[in-house]
């Protein structure tokens, strides 16, 4: 690890610790398939012939994280990669038309992806403060989609679905590993087909809400066309929000960044001189790396196409040899899951 000393205001001096950021490739993890499992019988009622999928989510290649607590807890193997058998479109679509589709229903569902994340849960001692029943909290799924029905060519939206399903108890079992994942996720997927379904037969068509597919198409693209994407360099100092993250536009420029008890803190600094520590920013990047904010505390942080991961360790040096998956950012509005 390497000190540096940067000159942020005339006459002060700011010690900060650097040191070279490791990327962790998460397709480098051990994988766990999560699969479908069967429905009850289809309702004869169901509004669809036939279901589509948009994967419009950051990560198109994994489900979720998961460190198997049941392993050593000196092997990396712990850490658990979350896929589906096949890409989530084909997937999630087959099973749907098997289990929610008829062939003479008059719509076609069309499926914008947006969130699909199975992990751990992953609160912060601030959180369970706020709402002590979160530390009974052990596994959670996240899931965001928005639904459109197609007829003749013409796409109306029906409704948005977002949900957040906890558990109290480990979804690992020796007898049965991640069974519990399977039921539940297939379970969210068969609530949202239903109230679809429901939600299109009984509303009133309206050209008002038509909608074109490639229109729908640009939308979800254009949620991944922010500068924090596509800058080709970040530019350094401290996020006071997460719109200042998306935007690389940090408006923090005086600070400190200190290693307190193995903590990466930050410390704002006034027009005379005076530094405080700052537990609401953010974030904060040197103009290579980016560290997010949890609990007042700033862990190091990689991007993975379009998504970004944060480490549960403050120290980035040692993430490829260590659990390291904190949590993920919903880049639709900073969420932490």
């Amino acid at each position: 690890m390497k000190l540096s000393i940067h000159l942020l205001l005339p006459g002060m001096f700011t010690f900060t610790l650097t040191s070279a950021q490791v990327t962790p490739v998460l397709s480098s993890l051990p994988a766990t398939t999560i699969r479908l499992v069967s429905q009850p019988t289809l309702s004869s009622r169901t509004a669809f012939s036939h279901f589509e999928l948009i994967d419009a989510r950051p990560d198109t290649t994994r489900i979720g994280f998961h460190t198997n607590k049941a392993a050593s807890s000196f092997s990396r193997s712990r850490d658990r990669q979350l896929v589906l058998a096949h890409p989530a479109a084909k997937e999630i679509t087959d099973w749907l038309d098997r289990h929610y589709a008829r062939p003479d229903a008059p719509y076609t569902a069309l499926i914008v992806l947006r969130a699909l994340w199975l992990s751990d849960a992953n609160y912060v001692h601030e959180d369970k403060q706020k709402d002590p029943r979160k530390q009974f909290e052990r596994t959670h799924i996240r899931v965001k989609a928005e639904v459109y029905a197609q007829k003749n060519g013409i796409y109306e939206p029906i409704f948005r679905f977002d949900t957040l399903q906890y558990t109290t108890k480990a979804v690992y079992s020796i007898k049965s590993p991640y069974s519990v994942w399977d039921k539940d996720l297939s379970a969210i997927l068969g609530e949202l087909a239903d109230s679809a379904s429901l939600i299109t037969a009984r509303r009133s068509a309206s050209t008002d809400r038509q909608i074109r597919l490639e229109d729908i198409r640009r939308f979800n693209e254009s949620r991944f066309g922010l500068p924090i994407n596509g800058a080709s360099s970040l530019v350094p100092g401290a996020y006071a929000s997460f719109g200042e993250f998306r935007n690389n536009a940090p408006s923090i420029q005086h600070f400190e960044i200190r290693m307190e008890d193995n903590k990466r803190l930050l410390y704002i600094t006034e027009g005379g001189g005076r530094s405080y520590y700052s537990h609401d920013a953010w974030g904060y990047c040197d103009g290579k790396n980016i560290f997010v904010m949890r609990d007042g505390t700033l862990y190091p942080a990689w991007k993975e196409g379009n998504a970004f991961y944060i480490s549960n360790n403050p120290d980035p040096a040692i993430l490829p040899s260590t659990s390291f998956i904190g949590c993920t950012v919903d880049m639709d509005n900073g969420t932490l899951y």
